[in-house]
């Protein structure tokens, strides 16, 4: 436990150095780096948690430009409804089957403020240092010489 926990913490504090220092978002990495997690935590779960959180945060865009278009509350009511419904119905497609990884990318997008190369960069960033966080473990433990 303790090597993952070592590599996490490492990981998380070079992260938040680095996205710092280059005014990146810091906080949509660990909502990607924790869906990695919740996913499985294995080289599958980076594919798993990509697909439906990039799908749900050009969903979210395609809100917030209709909005744009449409303004008034109840176009972004009833275009998260739809979005929604969306999120969910694409779940039988494996690329998309994570849905809890739809609607954290929707909720990063529209918490990035509408810019999606804000909420993306992070996103991958996190997602991928989850997969990072979770290989360094194996280089610290002893070689089994039996």
């Amino acid at each position: 436990m303790l090597p993952l926990a070592l590599s996490i913490g490492i990981l998380a504090g070079i992260w938040t150095f680095a996205s710092g220092s280059f005014q990146i978002l810091t906080w949509p990495a660990f909502v990607g780096w924790a869906l990695f997690f919740a996913a499985g935590g294995d080289n599958e779960s980076v594919k798993k948690v990509l697909g439906p959180g990039l799908l749900g945060m050009v969903l979210g865009l395609a809100v917030v430009k209709g909005a744009a278009l449409i303004p008034g509350a109840w176009f972004v009511a009833v275009g998260v409804t739809v979005i929604a419904i969306i999120m969910v119905m694409v779940m039988p497609v494996k690329l998309f089957s994570f849905t809890p990884a739809a609607f954290a990318g929707c909720a990063v997008y529209f918490g990035a403020n509408g810019d999606i190369v804000a909420a993306v960069i992070p996103f991958v960033f996190g997602t991928v240092l989850g997969w990072v966080s979770a290989v360094l473990p194996k280089y610290f433990q002893k070689p089994n010489l039996e």
